[in-house]
């Protein structure tokens, strides 16, 4: 086995006091010996600088404003030094020894340019509320015409490789990592790593959680520039979401709204044949299942903080 590789991290942050200091402590936990870390703050006005400067000379941070997290990120990683490359949101944490295990798979697979594992939903608390269901080993044809099963902050990538495919997409806003993992699986190798490196913290304010149409459409449009169709999982979103739209309606009387959004609804799912099939197999409702649980926690877990 050669050397351990270098690691650069990059977390980009923005008014992320309440969880920023988890984060950079499940960084610095890691103790692996080649690590480069750096924190992009945009400009937090909410007490994350005060945060930054209590690690000291532990971690280096830049803090100004930038055009969005994507940018932050690309920023990040120009001034970075190691071979892989990650980024952790300022929510997400690293589970204890995961650099070592990344590092150790890219030193003994030296083709592979991208790896991912396993991954948590963690709650604002911390505390463990289900596994990252949705993720599978790979499969390109999966991932171009399923669904995004790669978790981001369990994944990494030679930054060789990052940076022939052109790195992130500043411009998008929901789909950066989904549009980065294609452009990566169709140039490159891409594995799985079965071992459980991140936790990803579902909160009602997530990107991903208030997207909406705005998020599904930016998804639609990344796969239509590859070449290709509307996953079926994000169709199955995009259904979801005119169900929710049509019962809204319902429940204000507006009839006549809520039959469009139900007719639309129906007649996006039978546009997709994936999507219907996609209905016949138990992974899929366990999927279903597990977002709809963790949506309903989170909005709860909301409610008790408004009272």
């Amino acid at each position: 086995m050669s050397e351990l590789p270098g690691i650069a991290v990059v977390t980009p942050s923005f008014d992320a006091v309440r969880y920023i200091s988890s984060t950079i402590q499940s960084v610095l936990d890691q103790e692996y010996p080649r690590l480069d870390y750096l924190v992009m703050d945009g400009g937090s006005l909410d007490g994350t600088s005060r945060v930054l400067e209590s690690f000291g000379s532990r971690i280096r941070f830049v803090s100004r404003k930038d055009q969005g997290q994507a940018d932050a990120i690309r920023t990040g990683f120009e001034q970075t030094h190691g071979e892989i490359l990650t980024w952790l949101n300022a929510d997400d944490t690293f589970a204890p020894g995961a650099l070592n295990k990344v590092a150790a798979f890219f030193a003994a697979h030296p083709d592979v340019a991208l790896v991912y594992g396993n991954a948590n939903y963690i709650d604002a608390a911390g505390r463990v509320i289900a596994p990252c269901v949705h993720i599978e080993p790979f499969n390109p044809r999966r991932l171009y015409h399923y669904s995004d099963f790669i978790v981001q902050p369990a994944a990494f990538f030679r930054r060789s490789a990052y940076e022939a495919v052109g790195g992130l997409d500043p411009t998008l806003h929901y789909g950066m990592d989904y549009d980065l993992w294609i452009k990566l699986a169709r140039q490159f190798k891409v594995a799985y790593l079965p071992e459980h490196l991140a936790n990803y913290r579902w909160l009602t304010d997530n990107k991903t959680a208030l997207g909406g149409f705005r998020r599904i459409d930016e998804l639609a449009m990344i796969l239509q520039r590859h070449g290709f169709t509307e996953p079926a999982y994000v169709r199955l979103e995009r259904v979801n979401l005119l169900l929710q739209e049509s019962r809204s309606s319902l429940r204000k009387r507006e009839l006549g709204r809520s039959m469009r959004s139900c007719f639309s609804a129906l007649g996006n799912l039978a546009a997709s044949p994936r999507a219907m099939l996609s209905l016949l197999q138990p992974r899929t409702w366990k999927i279903i299942w597990t977002g709809q649980v963790l949506r309903a926690r989170a909005a709860r877990a909301h409610a008790g903080l408004a009272e």
